[in-house]
């Protein structure tokens, strides 16, 4: 299956660079966005500064607010306001958008996983998250939809998991304490044990923490692959991306020329 065949994510070439946008079910069409700017020219110039990245788009979002957390791979959630905006910069590993925010979210990433969470209603709402490994771990995903009141989700809720790096490249050694503490935490399907190392499938546990919290297992999106093995439309710190960075924005509404 080619990039352009994941179900929930469509990918093209623009003047940025590779987008890759998390198409919206029916429900939430025109009401939520959420795209991620992966390698070109844009995070090229950026080099991983978020202010320079809104420097350069922020007129194809009418001049938004910009929320920007400093990540720490942690699982404190923020909510996306002026107050939180550039050049303010909370540590928080998410971000809450709620249906009246005027404010974007975005957070970065280089082999680390981008989880978008979004649920309809009559107040819809939409979360971003950071999960790598330590965030996984933590089971950011979980605190997400507590922060959100869907500790049981139901059915109008959704999922996406971005690209991130596959269980082909990420390992970390068998006698690592961490390691250990994943072991105990991971279904057995996500972490395989191979000459003294542990590979981990960081997606398919995201996968299995969302549909544990009552996400319907269709209404949830993964990106195959792997940004170490893709390293041409992705960046990834394990390739040598060691300050550049996949940027995730979302918001209220789609249509760029009507924010």
């Amino acid at each position: 299956m080619s990039c352009n065949e994941y179900e929930g994510f469509r990918l093209s070439r623009t003047a940025h660079g590779a987008e890759l946008e998390f198409v919206m079910p029916r429900e939430l069409e025109g009401k939520f966005f959420a795209r991620l700017y992966a390698r070109g020219p844009l995070n090229n110039e950026a080099n991983g500064d978020p202010a320079r990245v809104w420097a350069a788009l922020s007129a194809e979002y009418g001049g938004r607010p910009l929320v920007a957390p400093q990540q720490v791979h942690g699982v404190n959630i923020i909510e996306a306001s002026e107050r939180e905006a550039l050049p303010a910069r909370s540590e928080a590993d998410g971000v809450f958008i709620g249906a009246d925010c005027r404010a974007l979210a975005s957070l970065r990433f280089a082999d680390c996983t981008p989880v978008v969470i979004a649920g309809a209603g009559d107040r819809p709402w939409m979360m971003i998250l950071h999960s790598g490994f330590k965030g996984t771990l933590l089971n950011i995903s979980a605190a997400a939809l507590e922060r959100c009141g869907c500790g049981r989700a139901g059915g109008k809720i959704w999922a996406w998991i971005g690209p991130r790096i596959g269980a082909c490249c990420y390992s970390r050694r068998t006698d690592d304490p961490v390691t250990r503490e994943a072991l105990a935490k991971f279904s057995p399907e996500c972490a395989k044990e191979k000459d003294g190392l542990v590979f981990f499938d960081i997606g398919g546990e995201i996968r299995r923490q969302l549909s544990a919290r009552g996400v319907p297992d269709d209404n949830i999106f993964g990106f195959g692959g792997c940004t170490r093995c893709e390293n041409e439309i992705f960046y990834s710190y394990r390739a040598g991306d060691e300050e550049k960075r996949n940027f995730l924005l979302a918001g209220r509404s789609t249509n760029r020329e009507n924010m």
